[in-house]
């Protein structure tokens, strides 16, 4: 976890929904944002997507905002089908054409915690237990600052 002091503010993301309109983290102020970049073809993902849905039922009433970012290019039925068979109940977004979002991506799964005032607290790259993000959702949940 990035020390309160060393974090960056994250850049304002304007997304698409899958379900249609757009998600904007800086309508998430006040709250924890973990946003996972994940495609419908990536193993890892579809491993750590049971756990990102319980975290997501069990904390966001706690202040979690859970966004699955999907990479994947061309026919969205497969990310309409990925959805439904892991009954995702937080927000579906893409990255804006022509963004160099997915360029920018280590691996995938690639999820960002980002802290109640918008600052990056901690990246990770592949797929993570549920324990893990859990932990540290508390400990950002519990930031006063």
């Amino acid at each position: 976890m990035t020390p309160v002091a060393m974090r960056h503010l994250a850049p304002d993301m304007k997304l698409e929904r899958l379900d249609g309109g757009s998600w904007r983290l800086r309508e998430h102020r006040g709250q924890v944002v973990l946003i996972n970049l994940w495609a419908s073809w990536c193993g890892p993902c579809r491993e750590e997507t049971p756990g990102l849905v319980k975290l997501s039922l069990e904390d966001g009433p706690k202040g979690l905002a859970v966004v699955g970012l999907s990479l994947d290019v061309g026919d969205r039925e497969k990310v309409h089908a990925f959805v439904r068979q892991f009954q995702v109940p937080y927000p579906i977004v893409f990255p804006e054409p022509m963004s160099q979002l997915a360029d920018t991506v280590d691996g995938v799964p690639t999820t960002i915690l980002v802290d109640r005032n918008g600052r990056v607290a901690k990246t990770y790259v592949g797929a993570v237990q549920r324990a893990v993000f859990a932990s540290d959702i508390d400990t950002l949940l519990a930031e006063k600052e």
